[in-house]
């Protein structure tokens, strides 16, 4: 296993003085770099990225925070633990082989260097979803060989095939046809698929939908990992229930509030209040495809609080958020150009 330094600039950091266990994340963005998550958590008001190892998909390893510092990744637990990352987002997508291998082998030697067992997933120590329903926590964690079977997707996901898996039987778990498996991950013969094997799940990443709720609960996994996305943005308190309520709804106004601050220096006061002062903040002010700022972040977090995914959260306005945005333009009788402008947003956050 390869570690590769980043040599980031952090502020202020205490020392760790004991480390007991590791703690699992996933970076809820589908594209998260080591640049990336340092300039996020930095926004956030912190020294520097909360994690001390980034996995990404192709298995390589980064080192963030310096390992002999506390963290900033488990409110509470950061004082003993090692803080790891894994890039993408695991309540839709599947992990890669490469990424899963380098990270049970992390996770080895984490282990054995400070000479304990103890592996947590963020949700063990906090409210939230982190790392994901998908997230293979045995076989990482424990060097398992176990498989973690995943949820069905709510929006674009893939599936790797694993062991004893045919064709028909992960149709049937996603409710849709072998036929049109085969066709949207380009198979020729639907008896002939292969252990590691990536399978597209038919129209999942053409029409980005609201997750429907869970059972009788009126939880909504998406508007949950979207108030975590809020609560580290810009409402500090905000609590993850997926549920959208008045506080979540308080929570929209005040993450569109923050970027327009960060992007123009608007000089709003984040207090979840839609005043005239904000209103003319907005402006005729737009986000479109191909764009990189914090108003496409907020964007991002308020498609998530109403419920839509649009493969993360990381600032960058793709093919995802576009197809987020005019599903939700879509269905609230908008203008659908997958330009995200003054009445997008004015009803994002009403």
């Amino acid at each position: 296993m390869n570690i590769i330094e980043t040599n980031l600039n952090f502020g202020n950091l205490t020392k760790r003085s004991r480390t007991v266990r590791a703690i699992l994340h996933h970076s809820a963005g589908s594209k998260a770099s080591a640049e990336d998550i340092h300039r996020w958590h930095l926004a956030n008001g912190w020294a520097g990225a909360g994690y001390h190892f980034l996995v990404r998909k192709d298995g390589s390893v980064y080192r963030l925070r310096p390992e002999w510092a506390v963290g900033a990744h488990a409110s509470g637990s950061n004082s003993d633990s090692i803080g790891i990352c894994f890039e993408g987002n695991f309540m839709t997508e599947s992990m890669p082989t490469a990424q899963k291998q380098a990270g049970k082998e992390l996770v080895a030697w984490v282990k054995k260097k400070y000479g304990f067992t103890k592996v947590q997933a963020h949700r063990d120590v906090q409210a939230t979803g982190c790392p994901g329903t998908n997230f293979p926590f045995a076989e990482i964690a424990n060097g398992s060989t176990g498989t973690v079977t995943p949820t069905p997707p709510t929006s674009g996901n893939t599936y790797t095939v694993q062991k004893g898996d045919t064709l028909t039987a992960i149709a049937k778990k996603y409710n849709t046809t072998v036929d049109a498996l085969a066709k949207a991950s380009g198979i020729t013969d639907p008896n002939k698929i292969h252990v590691g094997q990536t399978i597209v799940i038919k129209g999942a990443a053409e029409k980005p939908k609201p997750t429907k709720p869970n059972g009788n609960t009126g939880t909504n996994p998406i508007i949950r990992d979207g108030q975590i996305h809020a609560r580290n943005f810009a409402m500090p308190g905000l609590g993850a229930d997926g549920i959208r309520g008045p506080r979540t709804k308080e929570a929209g106004i005040r993450v569109l509030q923050q970027a327009m601050n960060r992007d123009y220096g608007a000089g709003l006061a984040l207090d979840g209040i839609w005043g005239r002062k904000s209103e003319k903040a907005l402006g005729r002010h737009t986000v479109r495809r191909g764009e990189k700022q914090y108003m496409v972040t907020a964007l991002q977090i308020l498609l998530m609080l109403k419920g839509y995914y649009c493969n993360g959260v990381d600032g960058h306005f793709g093919a995802g958020c576009e197809k987020a945005v005019r599903q939700y333009q879509a269905d609230h009788g908008l203008t659908v150009d997958g330009i995200a402008g003054y009445n997008t947003f004015k009803s994002l956050i009403q």
